[in-house]
């Protein structure tokens, strides 16, 4: 079930769908962005319910998913915003990631006995949620699972034993993170959410200004500095030997003694011990000078930093890591001979005129905005949020992330010479329309990820003569069309 005949299965008068006995699962993008669906049973007959399958539907209010059911694939109910009530069975035993991100109505939802993991982002933006009961039996609690929710209080089952603490990030009112006293695993202490022997600190809450890690922290895990919910310095302790987290534009100061071994500070700047990475530039200035020992750039380096607006990168540069420049003022850059790394996502937000140095034997720009493997063969990123882009005739792969996050893309023209679209090439932009020319021969199996305005993918070749349609697209193969 992914076409738009499946339309005709919704009776108007009552805003609901009757899933016919013979059907055993709701395909990628069935029941997307239906207009006046109100209510939804999921019988027991359906084993699987796919990606997108419900997604979109903002009269949506109700849903019960009846026992028989076994997994919901990601995205399945993503951006239902009238949805208050969902009843899962206990069969299901798979639920996929942002299962029921930005669901900003829903208030009741239960964790199925048969689910050990808590996916990426499921609960993610859903702003009616305070408070979390996390049931036994579950295992595993991933990345972002509950961010930018209202929590004030979770519960943490004995039966958690992975914990990323990014589950619970930009949640402001959040100030009780209650663990059972049988968990072996975590404890939660003085604002401070750590492993139960204090060696990873997993997340804090509170209003603090000052942040001292403890002495005994070896590992700061992702999320923990992310977004506090004021401005404060961090006073990096001697035994810390790995931060996962980046830090968000309230961390205006990182302090780090001179005995620690793996990490420096330099005007309030964090590199690692010999300076070779910068992984955050916090100084409230419009000009900065890298240090010439600097050779990456580390994911959200400068990232929300609206005053910097002049930047001389290190002459031994050599990798620019994603969101290294998200959302900055940052408005040209020059880059260095010996850089051969440039991350698809690196210049999400801002646009920036790219002037790449001739003596540079990996990559190139014609226009300063497109960038280019040396060879002009593969489009690796683009500095610049533009409606479209022309693409060079020389391309023959668009590389991964290359058009991530670009919010102002509407449409695009895939020329003859292109062969392959990767994996993620247009993830989470707002494309529109999509038309592919003849000589494409692969397309990667999430190349329109989180598109979800992409209604037309127009392909110039004879039908599923392209494999793994619809390639992620919200719409499923109702937005698929085959022009041979």
């Amino acid at each position: 079930m992914s076409a738009d005949k499946n339309l005709d299965l919704m009776d108007e008068a009552t805003g609901s769908i009757i899933i016919p006995q013979n059907v055993t699962k709701i395909g990628n993008g069935a029941f997307r962005d239906v207009e006046g669906l109100r209510s939804i049973v999921i019988p027991g007959t359906v084993k699987e319910i796919g990606e997108h399958a419900f997604s979109g539907n903002s009269t949506l209010e109700n849903v019960v998913i009846e026992e028989g059911v076994e997994k919901i694939g990601p995205f399945a109910f993503q951006s239902c915003s009238a949805l208050k009530s969902i009843k899962i069975a206990d069969s299901v035993s798979y639920i996929g990631s942002t299962c029921f991100g930005s669901c900003i109505t829903l208030t009741e939802i239960n964790f199925p006995k048969s689910l050990k993991t808590v996916p990426y982002r499921m609960l993610s933006n859903c702003g009616s949620l305070t408070e979390i009961d996390i049931s036994e039996g579950i295992e595993i609690i991933e990345g972002n699972a509950f961010e930018y929710c209202n929590l004030n209080k979770v519960k943490i089952p004995s039966t958690v034993t992975s914990l990323d603490g990014s589950a619970f990030v930009r949640n402001y009112n959040l100030t009780n993170i209650e663990i059972s006293p049988n968990n072996n695993s975590y404890k939660f202490s003085n604002g401070f959410l750590m492993s139960k022997d204090g060696k990873s600190l997993l997340f804090i809450v509170g209003n603090l200004t000052e942040i001292n890690i403890p002495n005994t922290v070896e590992t700061i895990g992702a999320g923990v500095f992310d977004r506090t919910p004021q401005r404060a310095t961090v006073n990096i302790s001697r035994n810390v030997k790995k931060i996962s987290s980046v830090f968000g534009p309230s961390i205006t100061k990182i302090n780090v003694v001179e005995d620690n071994d793996y990490f420096k500070s330099d005007n309030g700047n964090l590199y690692n011990k010999d300076m070779t990475i910068i992984k955050r530039y916090t100084q409230n200035e419009t000009s900065f000078i890298m240090p010439d020992t600097v050779k990456v750039i580390s994911q959200y380096a400068f990232s929300d930093n609206g005053k910097l607006t002049q930047l001389t990168l290190s002459r031994d540069l050599e990798k620019i890591d994603v969101y290294a420049f998200y959302r900055t003022s940052i408005k040209k850059l020059d880059i260095p001979a010996k850089v051969n790394s440039i991350n698809g996502g690196s210049f999400i937000g801002p646009n920036i005129d790219l002037a790449i140095s001739d003596e540079n034997p990996n990559i190139k720009t014609e226009d300063g905005t497109i960038v280019l493997s040396k060879d002009g063969k593969r489009l690796i990123t683009t500095s610049k949020n533009l409606e479209t882009y022309n693409i060079p005739s020389s391309v023959e792969v668009i590389c991964r992330t290359a058009f991530y996050t670009k919010d102002n893309l509407k449409e695009i023209i895939i020329p003859e010479n292109v062969k392959t679209i990767e994996s993620g090439a247009f993830d989470n932009s707002s494309l529109q329309k999509i038309e592919i020319s003849s000589g494409i021969q692969s397309i990667g199996n999430s190349a329109f990820s989180r598109c979800n305005s992409l209604r037309e993918i127009i392909i110039d070749k004879k039908e599923n003569s392209i494999s793994d349609a619809p390639w992620s697209c919200p719409y499923g193969l109702r937005a698929v069309f085959w022009k041979s």
